[in-house]
């Protein structure tokens, strides 16, 4: 009886760690292990005028941000969490005329 209850608690111990490394390559895999696009064919970086045009959006956008955030901190002299309340609210659909 003794050897059964070794023998059990030695699968399980060997169960374990192979049933772990069975779900991280199950993962792994699912989580973008193959770099290809649905097409099969490997996805191309993008270009430097791309990556130019991405950064001069975003720059525009913080640019647009941190002057609403300024204007609203020198309105009322608050602080930047109620500006970006203010911005919040603004960028919010109204409930007003629903339901």
């Amino acid at each position: 009886m003794v050897a059964e209850i070794s023998g059990a608690v030695l699968l399980l111990g060997l169960l374990c760690p192979v049933s772990m490394g069975v779900m991280m390559w199950f993962m792994a895999k699912g989580m973008g292990g193959h770099k290809s696009t649905e097409s099969g064919v490997d996805a191309q970086p993008p270009t430097l005028a791309e990556l130019k045009t991405e950064q001069a959006r975003l720059a525009e956008k913080i640019e647009t941000l941190e002057r609403v955030d300024g204007q609203a901190a020198a309105g009322n002299g608050a602080g930047v969490e109620d500006a970006g309340r203010e911005r919040d609210a603004r960028s919010e659909p109204s409930s007003v005329g629903t339901g």
